[in-house]
């Protein structure tokens, strides 16, 4: 693909943001008003993980720059792999 890579400025954006989510999901799990609501806890820290994840595969790891063919198998190992923990979660519960 020919388009243009990112520049310094954008990397040091996106490491802010990922700080900033890191410093939430630390908020959210060690504040003892958050940690007891279960149901405000475990969506806010699996959004914010995904968030993490796209934004350090899609920039850091360069995948939006690769074939896109590439990405799909990359794509669909990661969502087969959370498939198989979601089921383990439900049956294990």
């Amino acid at each position: 693909m020919s388009e243009k890579h990112a520049t310094v400025k954008l990397y040091w954006i996106i490491c802010v943001v990922l700080c900033l989510i890191t410093a939430a999901e630390w908020a959210v799990f060690q504040l003892e008003h958050l940690r007891g609501n279960a149901m405000f806890m475990i969506p806010a820290l699996v959004i914010m993980s995904i968030v993490k994840f796209i934004l350090v595969c899609g920039w850091y790891m360069h995948l939006r720059y690769d074939h896109p063919m590439l990405i799909k198998y990359y794509l669909s190992a990661i969502f087969l792999s959370g498939a198989t923990v979601f089921a383990l979660g439900v049956l294990l519960s």
